[in-house]
């Protein structure tokens, strides 16, 4: 898939080259935006964001695990989700640490997908 980096600017790609920015981003919007916030796709989003201040327990954990396997499932075809850890962040409080497992899509088969995204506090 090819789209544009909503950091740069520039045209990102999903391509080994580019280590496929465009998946990662796309994972990384679809954890970070709350569902109903979208104005022209109200049910786009998962329920990350609203999860993120709860209390950092093991309940919590669970909650935000489901919230986020949901979210993909749902909006994200070119992962097959297989496992989720959701840890709370050492470096940065206020941040859970998500670690996405699973089977990428590509035009060739399937890959190994393994990769960790930060969301939370943006102070």
């Amino acid at each position: 898939m090819r789209g544009m980096s909503r950091i740069t600017g520039y045209s990102i790609t999903d391509d080994e080259s580019q280590e496929y920015a465009h998946l990662k981003q796309s994972i990384h919007d679809i954890l970070s935006t709350l569902i109903g916030t979208r104005l022209c796709r109200r049910s786009y989003g998962s329920l990350v964001p609203e999860l993120i201040d709860q209390p950092c327990n093991e309940f919590t954990q669970v909650k935000l695990m489901s919230a986020a396997a949901t979210a993909l499932i749902r909006f994200e075809p070119r992962i097959m989700v297989s496992q989720i850890r959701v840890n709370q962040s050492a470096e940065t409080p206020g941040k859970w640490d998500f670690l996405i497992l699973g089977n990428q899509i590509t035009a060739t088969g399937q890959e190994t997908f393994n990769e960790n995204f930060l969301i939370g506090a943006a102070a």
